[in-house]
């Protein structure tokens, strides 16, 4: 009968508390390392050990380094409302605002000045901002008298610069209708264009006065009808606006050695159009004759 060996069953014994200790060890580093992992369900928020600024930060700066702590903080409360949803620099910032919107409103206006009518019109329906900044009275103050005439700076329109624009604008487009059709020769036109009432009145250059729609219409006939076309050119165009009447003074060139002719056209505006209700011009001598052409 064979006997066991103590020292081999001390062997046995020996390997088996070994072996059950490195696997308690092993048990007990994964338990520490899931207890402390971000997504374990057994981890627990860290205590900071460190004082507060005592701003109104999130820095979480330790009382050592207060001093920058605190001047960070402005910055970081700044930074945060920047991030939130509701905030209004957010919100440019995630848009990517337009530089025009950083500017003063004298640059702004100045750099509107340089625009015509029909882009200052369409800079107004690009966004809402530039909505604004095109219908800003001064810009339109500037464009009316780089289009038109700078003697009316003590002139305060009701409804603003730009709708003053747009009704003077509207004029002088009317009376230069009037020369077109004065170079056609088209009296149904001129008809369409004068006002039909007895109080019109027209001096052509002859200095005869016609009163009454059908009076005057009789002096354009005559006028077409006898006198030679000649090319002229209008100059010096400047037009005053009122709500119901308007009157444009501008000078007229036949020949441009003998100088121009003095022309006052004045409008009423009746059932949402003008109408020309009194034309005027000046007589010209040339070598003691009166100056016969299609102006009379």
């Amino acid at each position: 009968m064979e006997i066991p060996s103590p020292i081999h069953a001390n062997f046995s014994f020996r390997s088996i508390c070994l072996a059950s200790a490195v696997t308690a060890l092993c048990l007990l580093c994964a338990l520490w390392a899931f207890r402390w992992s971000p997504g374990g369900k057994l981890s627990k928020p860290r205590r900071s050990h460190k004082k507060s600024c005592g701003c109104s930060c999130s820095c979480g700066a330790s009382e050592g380094n207060l001093g920058v702590a605190c001047t960070n903080g402005i910055a970081g409360e700044k930074h945060e409302k920047e991030l939130m949803p509701g905030s209004s620099s957010g919100a440019e910032k995630q848009t990517g605002g337009s530089m025009m919107e950083q500017l003063v409103p004298e640059i702004t206006t100045h750099a509107l000045s340089y625009l015509d009518y029909p882009s200052l019109c369409r800079l107004s329906m690009t966004n809402s901002w530039m909505r604004k900044a095109a219908n800003d009275d001064n810009a339109w103050k500037a464009l009316y008298h780089k289009d038109f005439t700078a003697e009316q700076d003590t002139v305060t329109p009701h409804n603003g610069w730009k709708a003053y624009y747009a009704a003077t604008k509207a004029i002088v487009n009317i009376n230069s209708e009037f020369f077109n059709i004065i170079k056609e020769r088209s009296l149904g036109a001129m008809g369409r264009l004068w006002l039909q009432a007895d109080y019109v009145k027209c001096i052509h250059g002859t200095g005869e006065l016609f009163t009454g729609y059908n009076a005057v219409m009789e002096s354009w006939a005559l006028a077409f009808n006898w006198g030679h076309g000649v090319a002229f050119q209008v100059r010096d165009v400047r037009a005053r606006v009122l709500p119901d009447m308007a009157w444009v003074t501008m000078k007229v060139y036949v020949d441009m050695d003998s100088g121009p002719s003095n022309v006052t056209n004045v409008y009423e505006f009746h059932s949402g159009q003008w109408c020309m209700v009194h034309h005027h011009r000046s007589l010209i001598l040339m070598d003691g004759e009166g100056d016969h052409n299609i102006f009379g």
